[in-house]
């Protein structure tokens, strides 16, 4: 089979593992690939300050952009005078600020109680306008964890879906009214059990039906959860706006050693990414690792993943 083949059948084959995946409630994968984009991806890299040798987070921003980064990940900083500040490090050192964590809004946005739910969605406009005074395109949701009241985690798949829906069609339009967007992250079993899978994600996304609303992989998660990463990437296509990087094998950072789990490899999530012609960041959501050297550890994670973005 020739190149261009093999992807074209891929692409139909990873929809269809994807759709198969899904609970009955969501069995349609998401029809919104795009088809062969390979031509258009870019590999950019974008990371925690922590990851980053150095002594302050001017030094650690410094080294980032020296070492071939393009943007920084950071927590959420809380309030608009911590957001100003990261904006301004960021700014001096030449980087970007691509995501911040969206957290602390998921409990009363799943509430049947409109007075809690209102209060969630006043608290995601706040966090989105830190989002905004950082120009911060993503804040990355999870809408619901492991760790929810009982009486959210009783509730049948089925109940949280339809409220997850209803959940992004007033979070979108606000993200986007501020010029960022919220992007759904799945996870691995143990730390949720709704929404575990990209195209589950997507899904969601495209049943919202409204703009500022978008989906992430991770690798780390998608090891556990995805019968292919390439798959579920080709499955997420355009909504897939943000993507977390990790060992499979654990949260640390991907190199030669510990790239597989089950299967996959970063080049499989790779050559998922370029066929939908990826061009955001992938960001390591990880920790080092290896010798523990940060010095050291990361620039050969970087080289790694040269190797496969070349290779996929």
């Amino acid at each position: 089979m020739k190149r261009r083949e093999f992807f074209t059948a891929t692409a139909a084959v990873g929809t269809a593992v994807a759709a198969a995946a899904l609970p009955a409630y969501a069995q349609a994968a998401p029809t919104n690939f795009p088809g062969d984009r390979r031509a258009e991806a870019k590999l950019r890299f974008c990371g925690p300050p922590g990851l980053m040798p150095g002594s302050n987070d001017e030094a650690r921003l410094k080294w980032a952009k020296e070492n071939g980064f393009e943007a920084v990940e950071i927590g959420d900083p809380g309030n608009l005078e911590s957001a100003k500040n990261w904006k301004k490090k960021a700014d001096d050192a030449g980087l970007l600020i691509a995501s911040i964590y969206f957290g602390g809004a998921e409990h009363p946005l799943m509430s049947e109680d409109p007075a809690v739910r209102q209060r969630g969605l006043d608290e995601s406009k706040a966090r989105m306008e830190v989002a905004a005074a950082m120009d911060c395109p993503v804040l990355v949701y999870v809408p619901v964890r492991g760790n929810q009241p009982e009486n959210v985690r009783n509730l049948p798949e089925s109940v949280l879906w339809r409220r997850t829906v209803a959940v992004l069609k007033d979070l979108g339009p606000m993200a986007t009214a501020l010029n960022t967007n919220v992007i759904l992250e799945p996870l691995r079993r143990g730390e949720a059990w709704f929404m575990r899978q990209v195209s589950q994600a997507a899904l969601l996304a495209k049943e919202a039906d409204v703009p500022g609303v978008a989906a992430l992989g991770d690798t780390y998660h998608m090891y556990t959860e995805e019968a292919n990463s390439m798959a579920a990437f080709i499955a997420g296509g355009d909504f897939i706006k943000h993507v977390h990087l990790g060992s499979g094998v654990g949260r640390v950072l991907p190199n030669a050693e510990n790239h597989s789990a089950k299967g996959h490899t970063h080049t499989d999530a790779f050559r998922g990414l370029k066929y939908i012609g990826y061009t955001g960041v992938v960001s390591f959501e990880c920790g080092v690792g290896g010798s523990g050297n940060r010095e050291i550890e990361v620039p050969k994670c970087l080289e790694y993943l040269r190797k496969c973005w070349e290779e996929a």
